[in-house]
């Protein structure tokens, strides 16, 4: 009888472990998909399902409305490779393809020395950085090249 619950135990961890690595996988297959705008694509097929589907239409036939079909998607890959360098551009890949939070605990040189603060990105709003000492969090947002302070939050009986 043990055998048998042990057993059961070791599939549903097994089973758990599969389904976390499926959604880590479709999470990262959907973030990638945004910042390389591979969206655009995947919507005019949507499309041409419908199309395909509703009035039986030739997607990749050798006719006008199957070549008409084929130059707009490619187009479409135009606009995804449009996106993605704006993106590229704008945010550095490696920001937008961040999972875990960064963390930063830096140690004081000397006692004289000011407090080094631990440094990390809020879990809640990702463009905020947290700047967390002993007595208080100093609450950032990144604008333009720079951070710029956004609040200072008072730790309970620090103050």
């Amino acid at each position: 009888m043990k055998a048998a619950g042990c057993l059961g135990g070791v599939i549903v961890s097994a089973a758990k472990a599969l389904a976390g690595f499926a959604v880590l996988a479709l999470k990262t297959v959907l973030k990638a998909a945004c910042v390389f705008g591979l969206y655009v694509p995947a919507v005019y097929l949507a499309y041409g399902a419908v199309l395909y589907l509703a009035f039986g239409f030739g997607l990749f036939e050798r006719s006008v409305d199957g070549a008409l079909y084929i130059f707009g998607f490619a187009l479409c890959f135009g606009c995804s490779a449009v996106i993605t360098v704006r993106r590229l551009r704008t945010k550095p890949l490696k920001d937008l393809l961040r999972v875990a939070a960064e963390e930063y605990a830096g140690k004081r040189r000397s006692k004289n020395a000011p407090e080094v603060p631990r440094i990390y990105r809020s879990r809640v709003n990702r463009g905020v950085t947290v700047y967390e000492y002993s007595d208080r969090y100093d609450l950032y947002e990144k604008r333009g090249k720079g951070l710029a302070l956004v609040k200072t939050e008072w730790k309970k009986d620090k103050r």
